[in-house]
């Protein structure tokens, strides 16, 4: 029997020991892991230490002191991390380092470019390259990627993001030319408080009227008339055109030009500059109104929202991410370009708008609260009932009742994500999680070709040099490759 000693106390813990069990292994929690604790778990004689401790320096401490106990035993660390991951695995022996924020990451960026996708894997392990799951219903294009199943009426399709997003809407790039010139006038001018407009309107209409008027009245052409009526209303009065000897009524008429002209443009002046402190004081707190079309908007961008963006700009999505104390990486980002960056608490009304939630492709709420999560999803849902909401709850229980109370698309706990995940890799280095449909699990492993279980399914294959590509069959792998598989789990 497989004997397993598991460190930590959370949820993800208890799924992770649930999944274990059911593959059959012995399992014990050792909540407080000292070395003592460890002894007494009989770490000794185990075949594996699961580290999934809240705290990278727990888990890297009971990792050494099982290794100590145990020099033969397989360690998977839980490490927050991503830059310390990796040079772990490389200087301890049989040891595979798993970051919960990575690997949930990859599910929700490949969400918001397909929200039928509903199993995101970066592959290879670590790149930006994405590959995932899909489902499509009956009638739906399946897009370019690989049927690898079905479930019910649905079709569920594997291949690469950029493949099986292309079916679901091209990604959106910033609009440049005359329309996209004329669509932002069009929508800064609609932004202008109401009086205003009146007032412009109003001032547009003196103009015209007294034009034509003058024109007509002193035998001017249009362009000298207008030229009259202009130095008139601005009170500039260069005196070249005078009405001093002219008939009353023309003189009555200038004076109500002039007294016009002076009320509009000051009134217009005091709104206009009301219009610009409210904008600089908007502009201090980080906020602006989002002009782009078929954005995506992340919400919260802690350890998983930084991932999921850096996989959505790889990508080549447009990106809006809204964070009320964002990262330097993130400022970084936004000063090149590569993101819109809205400083800002995404459950105000005010933010939702400014983020143009409305004309979005997609919202991705990531959040480390869940009830802060729901109320933002809801008020993206209020400003466009048909937007596609990728939200991370972290209570399994409760992702599951919201996706079917409120009818939410997409509703993911990253530790449901990753537990099957860090289970697998108690047994085998190369596992990378499991995926399920018409009722059949199904394990992911990424190995060399060389190694590969060839009873195994294999997906896709990464050479180097060359991004990730699907395969049809064993014939498409070659010396070399990188191969992500999949095969049945056994009941």
């Amino acid at each position: 029997m497989h004997t397993v000693v598991v460190v930590g106390a959370d949820d993800l813990v208890d799924d992770v020991r649930i999944a274990l069990e059911a593959e059959g292994a012995q399992v014990t929690v050792v909540p407080d892991p000292t070395p003592q604790a460890l002894e007494a778990a009989d770490t000794a004689h185990a075949h594996a230490l699961l580290a999934l401790d809240e705290s990278d320096s727990v888990n890297l401490a009971a990792a050494l002191d099982a290794r100590e106990l145990n020099p033969s035993i397989r360690l998977v660390i839980r490490q927050f991390n991503r830059a310390l991951a990796p040079k772990i695995e490389q200087n301890l022996r049989d040891c595979s380092v798993l970051s919960l924020s990575s690997h949930s990451a990859a599910t929700y960026a490949a969400a918001a470019i397909d929200p039928s996708c509903f199993l995101g894997l970066e592959f290879p392990s670590g790149s930006h390259s994405l590959v995932g799951f899909s489902r499509r219903g009956a009638g739906q294009a399946p897009g370019s990627g690989r049927a690898v199943g079905h479930s019910g009426d649905e079709t569920v399709v594997f291949g690469t993001i950029a493949e099986i997003g292309a079916a679901a809407a091209p990604l959106a790039r910033r609009r440049r030319g005359f329309r996209w010139v004329a669509a932002r006038i069009a929508m800064i001018a609609n932004e202008f408080d109401p009086l205003v407009r009146v007032l412009i309107l109003a001032g547009a209409a003196v103009f015209v009227a007294a034009t034509c008027f003058f024109a007509y009245a002193l035998k001017l052409n249009p362009f000298t008339a207008a030229y009259f009526v202009t130095t008139t209303m601005t009170t500039t009065g260069y005196g070249d055109i005078g009405l001093a000897d002219k008939a009353l009524y023309l003189q009555g008429v200038d004076m109500l030009l002039m007294v016009s002209g002076v009320l509009v443009a000051n009134l217009a002046m005091a709104f206009i500059a009301a219009a610009l402190v409210r904008a600089q004081y908007t502009g201090l707190q980080g906020l602006r109104p989002i002009r782009d079309e078929g954005h995506v908007v992340v919400f919260g961008a802690g350890r998983v929202g930084t991932r999921v963006v850096d996989l959505l700009c790889e990508l080549g999505a447009l990106v809006t991410v809204v964070e009320l104390q964002p990262q330097s990486h993130l400022l970084r980002k936004a000063r090149s370009r590569h993101i819109n960056l809205l400083t800002g608490d995404g459950a105000h009304d005010q933010t939702l708008d400014f983020s143009n939630v409305r004309s979005a492709r997609c919202a991705v709420v990531l959040t480390d609260a869940d009830m802060t999560n729901l109320e933002i999803g809801l008020g993206a849902r209020a400003r466009d009932p048909e937007i596609p909401l990728i939200m991370r709850i972290a209570e399994p229980r409760l992702a599951t009742a919201i996706r079917e109370q409120f009818g939410i698309r997409r509703t993911f706990s990253a530790t449901a994500l990753a537990s099957s995940a860090f289970a697998d890799l108690a047994f085998s280095a190369t596992a990378r999680g499991r995926v399920s449909f018409a009722g059949t699990a199904y394990r992911l492993d990424e190995t060399s070709a060389e190694s590969a279980d060839r009873t195994a399914t294999p997906l896709a294959v990464s050479r180097p040099g060359h991004e990730s590509v699907t395969v049809a069959s064993w014939d498409d792998v070659r010396p070399g490759d990188v191969v992500l598989t999949m095969r049945e789990v056994a009941r």
